[in-house]
């Protein structure tokens, strides 16, 4: 281990940050699948987002949005600085990002977090973004493969096999009103 890496890796344990890298689950033995109880307690019909909570760098965050139309997870730099997380944990790393109109925004940065999904704690890479957003997060097809999950808009929950079954992260049909709300009115909320 360089000595670069071990100060960074003493670094993150000092803060809680220690991890592993992000490696692909054991699958259990059970198939995915969704079914028409799970969807009894949804407010149908609906076009709802999937808008989970999960604990992410020690703290609980609200309004993550599973999105797996995105080639990237993102944590918006308000959220970012509202966690407590300090700028040299950033990597300086500009990337091009291109939202669905053809817009370009450059990132920040990017940096490496824990994620704890029902008793699976992941490192997760996320690109930190300067710009307004009703979510906090967005968890795209990085984090979605890397867990080997399944999201349903429709059944407003997330499944991921585990090596005795599988679990399940519901969504918040309320937050994800709320987040679109947000989004038409133009104003944001953090957490």
């Amino acid at each position: 281990m360089s000595h670069a890496a071990a100060k960074k890796s003493a670094r993150n344990a000092k803060h809680g940050l220690e991890m592993t890298k992000p490696k692909r689950l054991l699958l259990g033995s059970d198939k995915i699948s969704f079914t028409a109880k799970e969807q009894e307690r949804i407010l149908a019909p609906h076009h709802d987002a999937l808008v989970i909570s999960l604990t992410v760098a020690n703290c609980l965050v609200k309004r993550i949005l599973v999105e797996n139309g995105s080639s990237s997870n993102i944590i918006f730099q308000t959220v970012y600085q509202v966690l407590g997380l300090e700028e040299s944990f950033l990597t300086r790393k500009i990337t091009p990002l291109i939202g669905f109109s053809g817009e370009v925004k450059q990132t920040v940065g990017e940096v490496t977090l824990p994620v704890y999904a029902e008793g699976i704690n992941m490192s997760t890479k996320f690109l930190v973004v300067d710009c307004q957003s009703a979510y906090n997060m967005i968890l795209g097809r990085p984090w979605i493969n890397d867990m080997g999950a399944v999201p349903s808009t429709l059944h407003q929950m997330v499944k991921f096999p585990i090596p005795w079954g599988n679990r399940i992260i519901k969504g918040d049909q309320e937050n994800s009103q709320s987040c679109y709300q947000t989004t038409l009115k133009g104003n944001t909320n953090v957490l």
